[in-house]
């Protein structure tokens, strides 16, 4: 199976159009006013009437009642949550991806958060930081086919790509500046990510 590619930070149309042009395969957009690349939910349902590729709405700090209401494909919660909230997860019919700190001390946690999730991110655990390859070779190890982020560029993405996750999340690594992405990079790193093969 080959490793897929979820482009996060989508802030505008021409984009997400470009992007599904050169067939990424999921677009994150983030609905949650602590980001910098911070979107209405408007825009997720526009991208939805427009683009086929999967749409992933990122909440952050916002209420978990926002889950249920989402338009998008997948919701990504970006946070660790409580017992009570992975409980209340279960009574959503949403698809969801939970965020897992890409640190060892989180494995108590992605064991539990796992059974509630339709995909696990294994990212870095304070924005701007390099998630570890060898923290995320442990980390894959317990949940196979994970997506790992976390600082992924052109020049060290193989890295990621020798531990086989499922799949990889890139925003700020091939952006021009904030909330605008710069449509070369994506498309060489999509064909870095087409060319390499699993056990090669």
């Amino acid at each position: 199976m080959r490793v897929k590619l979820k482009i996060c930070g989508v802030t505008n149309m021409e984009d997400a159009k470009a992007l599904e042009a050169i067939g990424v395969d999921f677009i994150g957009v983030v609905t949650d006013t602590v980001s910098p690349r911070y979107v209405e939910r408007n825009f997720v349902r526009e991208l939805k009437r427009s683009v086929e590729t999967p749409v992933v709405e990122v909440l952050v700090s916002s209420p978990l009642s926002m889950v249920s209401t989402s338009v998008a494909d997948y919701v990504q919660i970006h946070r660790v949550l409580r017992g009570e909230e992975l409980e209340e997860l279960s009574t959503m019919s949403k698809r969801v991806i939970l965020y897992v700190p890409a640190v060892r001390e989180s494995i108590p946690y992605l064991l539990r958060a796992q059974k509630f999730a339709n995909l696990i991110l294994f990212d870095a655990p304070r924005k701007g930081l390099k998630s570890d390859p060898s923290v995320l070779k442990t980390l894959l190890e317990y949940h196979p086919g994970a997506g790992v982020g976390g600082g992924i560029t052109l020049e060290n993405v193989y890295e990621y790509l020798v531990l086989e996750p499922g799949w990889l999340d890139v925003s700020s690594g091939v952006e021009a500046c904030v909330g605008k992405k710069d449509v070369s990079k994506v498309r060489k790193l999509k064909e870095v990510i087409a060319s390499w093969r699993r056990g090669a």
